[in-house]
């Protein structure tokens, strides 16, 4: 298939996305020392974010239907960038007492990303009919492709003594030239059909909504809290040294591109449901492998696992969304990517202070409980 030059650049979008949301777990124990507090209270860096972005994805999803999506693209982009940048800044002069401040400039990239998760799927849904599902999984593979090269940048600069912010500052210059690569191209409009919020509310009567958001929290808290803390996991409890550690989240996103690579053919010659139930069993699988590996070798390979099956699962919904409802698709997946929201709110913190109080390996059971209800989920969707 060929993509146009706005799938391209939707792609890069995707790409600086996944380098700033995976760029945090591989930073927590470095972001730890620099503002004095715990690492299991690093957790709150994704409730945060959760804060800002739960309100976004609504707000944006609706708003990209009665403003138009352009401008509102172009705002969050921006948004990111200057979150980044601000992030980076209170890290560099703040001290140890700036942790609150840090918080905050979380909040704002929340509201970035909400934004970013919207706008770029309902874009490239669009822009590919009638068959998006190949696009997307490529689109996304490239946010995977951002997840890899973000935490082995920050390796490099643990490895080089230079300070973890440093990343982010990298982080707000893509977004800033993305900006700039968008500014002049055309992008797909809502039908421009008038759109009052009552109308927006009655969406909220279908029962397949409120599944699919149910599934994408559970899903984005199953890997937020993989990714996030099996770093973590192998220098705490493993013994691995942190710039080794952090690249096992690197891994993670390698075989996740691999799997979305894998996945695009695949939806297209089968439905959603069969594929969603295989790949939320293996990410079951291998999530509980990295909780229980006795060495750093075989947390690796449980890691790899798990991305690999858990690759396909976001795509697959959405686009199990857009074949059952079709209509208004801004709003649809803004409310269905509440669930992203809810899921980063919750689940990486809980996962936090659970290793506080009974340590990682508890804490690491966690995902493997989400990911066995999403299999029970697709398990009854399939035979429907």
């Amino acid at each position: 298939m060929r993509f146009s030059r706005l799938t391209y650049s939707l792609a890069g979008v995707f790409l600086c996305y996944g380098a700033v949301v995976f760029s945090f777990g591989p930073c927590l124990t470095s972001m730890a020392d620099t503002f004095a507090v715990p690492v299991g209270r690093l957790g709150l860096v994704f409730t945060l974010y959760a804060v800002g972005l739960i309100p976004s994805v609504l707000v944006n999803g609706y708003l990209s239907e009665v403003m138009g999506r352009r401008p509102v693209l172009l705002g969050i982009i921006g948004m990111m960038a200057l979150g980044c940048g601000l992030l980076g800044l209170i890290a560099a002069i703040g001290g140890v007492r700036s942790f609150p401040l840090a918080l905050a400039a979380m909040v704002l990239l929340g509201y970035g990303g909400g934004g970013v998760e919207t706008l770029t799927n309902i874009l490239v849904t669009d822009d590919n009919q009638p068959a998006p599902a190949f696009a997307l999984n490529v689109t996304h593979a490239f946010f995977a492709i951002g997840a890899v090269l973000s935490p082995l940048g920050v390796s490099l600069l643990l490895r080089a003594d230079l300070p973890w912010h440093f990343i982010f500052y990298g982080n707000a210059a893509l977004f800033v030239v993305l900006l700039v690569v968008l500014l002049p191209q055309r992008v797909p409009e809502a039908a421009g059909e008038p759109f009052p919020p009552g109308a927006a509310l009655q969406l909220l009567r279908s029962s397949l909504i409120w599944v699919l958001l149910v599934v994408i929290a559970l899903y984005v808290g199953a890997e937020v809290g993989v990714s996030t803390w099996v770093s973590p996991l192998m220098e705490t409890v493993l013994g691995t040294p942190r710039d080794v550690a952090g690249l096992s989240v690197s891994i993670f996103w390698v075989f996740m591109i691999v799997g979305r690579l894998a996945a695009g053919p695949l939806s297209v010659r089968f439905r959603p449901p069969p594929l969603l139930f295989i790949l939320a069993l293996g990410s079951a699988v291998g999530s509980l492998a990295v909780a229980y590996a006795g060495d750093a070798a075989a947390c690796l390979v449980a890691t790899a696992v798990t991305g690999l099956f858990m690759s396909g699962i976001f795509v697959l919904v959405l686009v199990d969304a857009s074949r059952h409802l079709p209509q208004r698709l801004g709003t649809v997946f803004g409310i269905i990517m509440t669930g992203v929201g809810i899921g980063s709110l919750i689940i990486p913190a809980a996962m936090g202070w659970l290793a506080e109080a009974a340590g990682l390996r508890a804490a690491m059971l966690v995902p493997v409980g989400l990911l066995v209800v999403v299999v029970l989920a697709y398990a009854a969707r399939w035979r429907q």
